[in-house]
Formats: structure tokens, sequence, C-alpha cells
């Protein structure tokens, strides 16, 4: 039963120093109203725009955010788990956003 107990304990540890790896954080960000154009590599598109605090200019964001639908002409703020990504393609980001919960959401006219 020791034996059992102790494996089950060093699987879970291992599995908390795996998150942990990765780099896994909770962040909130504001996520503007409507997009700005931008360019991913010679594609032309339009990104979200972000920011972390209400006095600060907006930023461009690259990164998609899962588990969220955006709409314009809402403002948003968002719960997020920010995960590094381990050996990323070239293509993509090193960091993998989650909403974890929209703590706000109003329209902006």
């Amino acid at each position: 039963m020791r034996m059992l107990l102790l494996a089950l304990t060093l699987t879970l540890a291992g599995c908390a120093t795996m998150e942990s790896d990765h780099g896994s954080r909770t962040r909130l960000i504001y996520v503007a109203a409507s997009k700005a154009p931008c360019s991913a590599g010679v594609m032309k598109t339009e990104c979200m725009q972000i920011r972390e605090e209400p006095s600060k200019p907006w930023e461009l964001s690259y990164t998609p955010i899962e588990n969220f639908n955006y709409e314009p002409g809402n403002e948003y703020l968002l719960k997020i788990t920010e995960t590094h990504v381990a050996n990323p393609p070239a293509d993509a980001s090193a960091v993998r956003w989650r909403v974890e919960k929209i703590v706000e959401q109003h329209p902006v006219h």
C-alpha cells in the first residue's frame, strides 16, 4: 500500500512539474472593440488590440485566444491562462492564451 501511495505521489508531482515547466500563468487583459490592420509575414490582416491596464495604449496581438468568440463593437476584460508552448512550429506563437472567464463585456459606440 505504501509503495502504491509513493508511486502515485511521484506521478502527481511529475505532472505538476510539467505544468510549471511551461510557465503557465493567469492574466487579465482588455480587448478593444475594434481590430486594427496588421501584417503577419507577407499577409495583411486585422489583429485584436489588447492592453493589461486601462491607462496603457492598445497593442496589436498576434496570439489567438482560445475559447473566445470576439464580437466587434464590444470591449472585453478577460481572465486568461497563458501557457508557454515547448518547441512551437516556426510559424506559430510560443505562447497559448485560453479564456478562463469573461470578466466584463460592454458595447462601445
